[in-house]
């Protein structure tokens, strides 16, 4: 036989580009992160930053500048998730149940619509194909961690294999438990402890033509905690209230609730692919529904008036999500054409019962419907066709059309204070649509050299908080609903340059860069309405303003030679109001939520196949341009510069066998107390030694 020599230097990772503005993260760098929730995976992104304090339940996702729930599209499986509630997190998913992430920022995903103005991130669950080697047919890993910060203790177990030639299964739980987490100058974050039970049970098959997938994914966060988790700090506790309550622990506690937090999502998902260009056929049908239920101690409910404004005594609020999608891809000359449609239902049930106000007959002797978190009922019904049109060798164009019907109808309100037709009340069905059209082009300059353009005009309708949210009749300005609310607009430009290249300066290195340029025009904005002399009577909660424009920069670069890798990223954001949040005739002013100008950098060596070992330092810059210091519906507090170290390994102790593996990741090398511009003021979390050992056979 011929012998053939392969002759290449090795690389101690990969770099992996898609498209400016995209991104993918392996299981591989999932688990190297060790990360605690989705938020803080999705922050190690440039140009994504977790929004929010360090308590669980609390952190939501920003992705350039949008943090708004129905400005980010996050999808399980095919499924899309989420929970949008007042100063609580938005979106939550164990990301040891992860096998893929894959993230568009930007308004520029054409089965996106209704939102996403910020991005969509699609979370691939694991496979058992992502653990079988060889001729495996079964198998079980086992993974331990613990974090010093919060001693927080989590174990999961995975149950995998193949069932004859064509099907696989796997089932996955995870167990986290948690104390408070610590502060960067010792202190304690009170009532930040948490315990979750998570857990991933998936089936699927696979023959020449036909594959499916069925998952079931459940997520359960419990704990003490107050019930403003997000960005939510401990109200100070006077002489007073110890007085009331008969000890200063006692009236932290009274100030706190039993916190129960549960998502569950299933999917189905179908592809018919024959030996056909004309033909590939993709079914997802999915349900989801979360539920926060929460109830305050009894103490409080002995001795505490609680307004309407902060929930009652004890809360419940729930989604229920139906999603269909039916799309084809066909092959037709030079074109590469996918048609689609689309169904998303959004049921949305929220009451209280407010012991303050269990003798009033018209807050229904307490147990109604907060005015401002109404129930209601979304559908969005939608199609949409793009063409992949490789003009040339160098040259892909692809444009798209999509349209969206969206039917909007609010539950009412058992309290007959915020079910009064003579208010302006109306509780009845608004219908909102629109066209979206999309452009990318595509080219590759140089074989080592592409550049991406990308234009989106795309829409968000009023969600059920907009329509529905309403004052009590008596209240002196904008009760009604806002039912004349039209939808909001987005041009969204994004500019991207891709450059890869062997032996950039000696023989056997690889550099790759990328620079993403994006402008973000939305108008028609839905804020609450406000100020003296813009609100009277029967008008709605709720109106347009003239828009907002974001704009900025991301900028990666990977250097990698032989067993070193270097990897840098910075994220530049600015964004202002046309006109003030609170009068669109007054100066423009600046948007809260544009996090800072942070820059990443990392330098790692693999000094055996078995180990690696890294440092990263992250540094943001201050942050000064902030919403007015007085505005209370949009609350941004000035953050001074800080940065940010960490140290990592990962250790095979048989090289070449990834049946046992070590991880150990240094957060906050250097114990800053720092705090982050998106958490207005709640500090982060100090040093933090996370440590991870998976074994499977």
């Amino acid at each position: 036989m011929e012998t053939i020599d392969v002759i290449g230097a090795r690389m101690a990772r990969p770099v992996v580009l898609t498209q400016p503005g995209e991104v993918t993260m392996t299981l591989s760098e999932i688990e190297e992160l060790q990360p605690i929730n989705l938020a803080e995976l999705a922050d190690a992104i440039p140009g994504v930053n977790l929004d929010g304090g360090a308590r669980s339940s609390g952190e939501r996702i920003s992705i350039w500048g949008f943090s708004d729930p129905d400005d980010i599209n996050i999808m399980v499986d095919g499924a899309p998730i989420g929970f949008q509630q007042y100063r609580y997190g938005s979106f939550f998913f164990d990301p040891a149940l992860i096998s893929e992430v894959y993230l568009t920022k930007g308004a520029h995903e054409v089965r996106t619509g209704n939102g996403g103005f910020g991005g969509t991130m699609q979370l691939t669950t694991k496979d058992a194909s992502d653990f079988l080697r060889g001729d495996d047919t079964f198998g079980v890993r086992l993974q331990g961690g613990y974090n010093s910060n919060d001693d927080l203790e989590r174990y999961s177990a995975t149950v995998y294999g193949l069932l004859g030639e064509n099907w696989q299964y796997l089932v996955n739980g995870v167990f986290r438990e948690s104390n408070d987490v610590t502060l960067g100058n010792g202190e304690k974050l009170d009532y930040s402890a948490y315990e979750q039970q998570n857990m991933l049970a998936k089936l699927s098959y696979e023959s020449l033509n036909h594959r499916f997938m069925l998952s079931h994914s459940r997520y359960k966060d419990t704990g003490q905690k107050p019930w403003a988790s997000r960005r939510g700090g401990m109200p100070e506790i006077t002489d007073s209230k110890i007085k009331k309550y008969g000890s200063y622990e006692q009236a932290l506690y009274a100030y706190t609730v039993d916190n129960t937090f549960t998502d569950e999502t299933t999917t189905f998902n179908y592809q018919y692919s024959p030996i056909s260009p004309w033909v590939d056929v993709e079914l997802v049908l999915a349900h989801s529904s979360n539920e926060r239920h929460w109830i305050r101690p009894k103490i409080a409910w002995d001795e505490m008036y609680v307004a309407t404004g902060n929930y009652g005594h004890e809360s419940w609020l729930s989604y229920r999500r139906d999603y269909a999608s039916l799309t084809n891809t066909a092959k037709v000359g030079l074109h590469v054409i996918e048609t689609g449609l689309q169904y998303r239902s959004i049921d949305r049930t929220s009451h209280v019962y407010n012991k303050s106000a269990a003798k009033k007959e018209n807050k229904n002797f307490g147990y109604y419907t907060p005015y401002f978190e109404p129930s209601g009922t979304q559908d969005t019904y939608s199609f949409y066709i793009k063409d992949d049109y490789h003009l040339t060798e160098q040259w892909l164009i692809t444009p798209s059309l999509r349209y969206d019907y969206i039917v909007s109808e609010g539950k009412g309100n058992l309290a007959s204070d915020y079910n009064d037709p003579d208010a302006g009340h109306d509780y009845s069905e608004v219908t909102h649509d629109g066209w979206s059209p999309r452009l990318a082009v595509n080219y590759q300059w140089l074989p080592t050299t592409a550049f991406n353009f990308a234009y989106a005009y795309s829409l968000k309708a009023p969600s059920i908080d907009d329509i529905y949210s309403v004052q009590y009749a008596r209240a002196s300005k904008a009760i009604s609903s806002s039912r004349d609310l039209r939808t909001e607009r987005i041009h969204a430009y994004k500019l991207g340059a891709l450059h890869q290249e062997k032996g950039f300066l000696t023989a056997g290195d690889h550099l790759a860069a990328e620079l993403t340029l994006h402008w973000n025009q939305a108008d028609h904005d839905v804020v609450q309405r406000r100020g003296e002399k813009s609100v009277e009577q029967l008008q709605g909660w709720r109106t347009n303003l003239d828009g907002y424009h974001i704009y900025g920069a991301d900028f990666r670069a990977f250097y990698r030679l032989n067993g070193w890798y270097t990897d840098l990223s910075a994220s530049l954001l600015r964004g202002k109001h046309e006109g003030s949040l609170a009068d669109s005739s007054g100066t423009n002013e600046y948007l809260p939520g544009i996090a800072p100008l942070n820059v990443n950098l990392g330098l790692g060596y693999q000094w055996y196949e078995g180990l690696t070992t890294g440092w990263q330092v992250r540094w943001y810059d201050e942050q000064h341009r902030t919403a007015p210091k007085d505005d209370i519906f949009y609350p941004s507090v000035k953050s001074e510069s800080y940065t940010l170290q960490e140290l990592y390994a990962e250790w095979l102790p048989v090289p070449s066998n990834e049946d046992f593996m070590v991880r150990l990741a240094v957060k906050n090398l250097t114990d800053r107390y720092y705090e982050p511009y998106l958490a207005t003021g709640v500090p982060g979390a100090g040093r933090d030694i996370r440590l991870s050992v998976a074994y499977k056979w």
